[in-house]
């Protein structure tokens, strides 16, 4: 009865956005409001009605204990989400081993859809067909580019103290 139950709620779209404070090195392009704008267009576009936004504004991209992070992934191990929709994979996560095992291994096993909008990443096609292949090289390009932004930015501190 319960399975039956489960299966009589309809599921959502996960759409997750993230910006740490060394983003803000970025400027507005990767703001939390205008992450949320181009999802929430993707979505209508797309005829997803049906959708739930996660949030984590300030958090680091490299770690994955996230809050708003946390609660989606409980909503998809609850079996409430049938996809996750991300502006682009750095938003997802900056660890390429731990960004590849969410969208490679988790997700597919949970039967969890995840697209990344501006990467034209999407894992029902990736399969299929080559967009799938640059995908690791972008995610270790991502997290590089994490530590290599984190030396600058300790460094200008230093700088400053002294």
């Amino acid at each position: 009865m319960a399975g039956y139950a489960k299966s009589l709620i309809e599921k959502w779209t996960a759409l997750y956005v993230r910006l740490s404070r060394d983003d803000d090195n970025e400027g507005d392009s990767n703001s939390i409001s205008h992450q949320v704008e181009i999802l929430t267009k993707y979505a209508k576009e797309h005829g997803i009605e049906n959708f739930k936004i996660y949030k984590d504004d300030g958090f680091s991209g490299t770690d994955f204990n996230r809050p708003g992070f946390q609660e989606m992934m409980s909503d998809i191990e609850s079996g409430l989400v049938s996809m996750v929709v991300v502006k682009d994979m750095s938003r997802f996560g900056r660890n390429y081993l731990e960004v590849g095992m969410y969208t490679e291994i988790r997700f597919p096993e949970m039967g969890v859809r995840f697209i990344a909008v501006n990467d034209g990443f999407d894992t029902l096609t990736a399969q299929r067909g080559t967009d799938g292949y640059l995908v690791p090289l972008k995610n270790l390009i991502n997290e590089v580019y994490s530590k290599d932004i984190s030396k600058k930015v300790h460094s200008s501190y230093l700088l400053k103290a002294q």
